[in-house]
């Protein structure tokens, strides 16, 4: 039957979507989406590179296969395969209200691997995104529904789940749902950092210090002294903390921050539900800088103008904090875990001398929309939502690298790279892209649109950009000996390209499309003989065809006997 969940889920979602500001637990009947007990290397609200993390990581021993199961009756809604981000998922809508998914798999029982197959071949496509009707294929509580993996952009096996809001698609923190996930550890405050501003415009030449910290079971105090002298009017405080699980070594992030000022609330976060749409806004939530140079997951807590999460009780202001008077005055900052564990931090604050906290300057600067290199070969373009902060831009040309003179600013929105070409490229024009060198030494390809002499590309980060040239098609070589196989064994290859990228590869056996597997992470190529292929016995011609970004072509082409 069709599951009628309009005025249910929307009572759900009136009561739900608005700010919780204290732990409040989500009545439920999920079961454990694997067989094994729940350890965590990673948590719901956790800080991560451009994005807060969306669900739980399940460790599932340093292996792939663990069953995963359903957590209530309900139907498919979608399955997604991709290369990156979340691998092969699976989206199972309940009557509840929610969506549950499951990332990084291996691959799905046959009821569900037959429907995707067949349009894999029908789209002859490896990856996609298929959503499907409620009558498709239900599933029951507890059915097995897809076997754990480590696929997509996973750095080692494990289960990533969430639990969504499914009108509006937002993640809700699964640990609301009351899983049995063993935590008897209270949270760690690492660090204390004091932003002290000019102004209230938040501007972003504030100067900062840290404050190392005494720890005491759950207690923690300054190290070398409990109170903090003030010079400037305004000021606010970051906070670098984790929390640990039971029966797991890892750093994960904190459910919820309060902060008291004399023993009133002063400000608030908390991590119940992210949405999407704002979640890259992490960058102006934690200490960017920080981050960018030494990898610090500091907390913020105060609240920029542009910031729009919505992960605080703003209720409360802004965070930002002013005294005029010369008096002690006492900050106490609670970090909790959504097991009733709780630490604190407990200090003094106190100006030198009286301060004026009306000193509110509006920043004049005008808005300016590009930004030019000093020979104007490189543009920078803009528009009013791309940055947090008005400042200016610097763009410096070394060599044959593009860069600025400080990368680290927060991104919120994309800009537009533009670099002038000379004649040797205008006359190669379409075999160029804009990329950068990662850390691992291969090229991130950001591609590129060359018009009246430049190439331009959409950004959302400040780095050493450079103009590569890629005239060179992908490389495919049998990874083993592929010239006899027995059936459900596998055809597998090596493809690699070293610059633009591996973008599409196909296998065709006696001209037929067959589905072919491919992993950027290992560059291996895989054709599983089986049913779903559907080839017999004997001799066959194999032909692998790969194209790059830059649409330079390769093939391989050999005989192999299928005993």
């Amino acid at each position: 039957m069709h599951f009628n969940i309009k005025v249910l889920t929307l009572i759900l979602i009136l009561f739900f979507s608005k700010p919780i500001f204290s732990q409040v637990k989500i009545d439920n009947n999920f079961r454990s989406p694997i067989g094994i007990p729940i350890t965590l290397s990673g948590n719901f609200g956790e800080l991560r590179s451009n994005h807060f993390h969306t669900g739980i990581d399940i460790k599932t021993n340093g292996t792939i296969n663990y069953k995963v199961y359903s957590i209530e009756s309900g139907y498919v809604s979608r399955i997604n395969i991709s290369h990156w981000g979340y691998g092969k998922a699976i989206y199972i809508d309940h009557p509840n209200g929610y969506t549950s998914v499951y990332a990084h798999l291996d691959h799905f029982p046959e009821k569900i691997e037959k429907i995707i197959r067949k349009e894999q071949y029908n789209l002859k496509t490896e990856t996609l995104t298929y959503y499907l009707d409620s009558l498709a294929i239900k599933v029951e509580d507890c059915e097995v529904i897809a076997y754990s993996g480590n696929t997509g952009g996973s750095s080692g096996p494990h289960l990533h789940f969430e639990i969504r809001e499914t009108i509006s698609e937002h993640p809700v923190n699964p640990q609301l749902f009351n899983f049995d996930i063993s935590d008897n550890k209270s949270p760690v405050i690492e660090k204390l950092k004091l932003y002290l501003f000019d102004n209230k415009d938040f501007s972003p030449n504030f100067k900062e210090k840290y404050f190392n910290l005494i720890r005491k079971e759950n207690q923690f105090i300054l190290k070398y002294d409990s109170v903090i002298t003030l010079n400037k009017g305004f000021f606010a405080f970051g906070l670098k903390a984790f929390d640990n699980y039971d029966n797991s070594n890892n750093k994960c992030g904190i459910y919820s921050i309060e902060m008291l000022v004399d023993g009133q609330l002063n400000h608030e976060l908390f991590f119940d539900e992210i949405d999407f749409e704002t979640n890259r806004e992490i960058n102006i939530h934690k200490d960017f800088k920080a981050y960018q140079n030494k990898r610090e997951k500091t907390h913020k807590l105060f609240i920029h103008p542009k910031n729009d999460l919505q992960i605080y009780n703003r209720e409360l202001g802004n965070g930002l904090l002013c005294f005029k008077d010369t008096l002690l005055h006492k900050i106490k900052i609670l970090v909790k875990d959504l097991n009733n564990n709780s630490s604190e931090l407990n200090f003094y604050v106190q100006n030198e001398l009286p301060k004026s906290c009306d000193n509110y300057l509006e920043n004049s600067k005008p808005f300016i929309n590009k930004f030019y290199s000093l020979d104007s070969q490189m543009v920078i373009t803009i528009d009013s939502n791309s940055l947090f902060d008005n400042v200016a831009l610097e763009p410096v040309i070394k060599g044959d690298v593009y860069t600025f003179k400080n990368k680290i600013i927060p991104v919120k929105s994309n800009f537009i790279l533009a670099i002038k070409l000379n004649d040797s490229q205008l006359n190669n024009a379409d075999q160029l892209f804009i990329g950068y060198f990662k850390k691992n030494g291969n090229i991130s390809n950001k591609n590129g649109f060359v018009s009246n002499g430049f190439i331009s590309a959409e950004l959302n980060s400040f780095r050493d950009y450079k103009i590569f040239l890629d005239n060179s098609p992908p490389i495919i070589k049998h990874a083993i000996n592929n010239m006899q196989k027995n059936n459900n064994q596998e055809l597998i290859f090596t493809i690699t390209d070293s610059k633009s990228g591996v973008d599409v590869y196909n296998v065709f056996i006696d001209d037929n499309w067959v589905l072919s597997k491919y992993s950027h992470k290992n560059n291996k190529l895989k054709v599983q003989i089986d049913k779903y292929s559907n080839i017999l016995p004997g001799k066959h011609r194999c032909r692998i065809e790969a194209l790059d970004e830059l649409k330079n072509k390769s093939f391989l082409e050999f005989e192999f006997l299928l005993n």
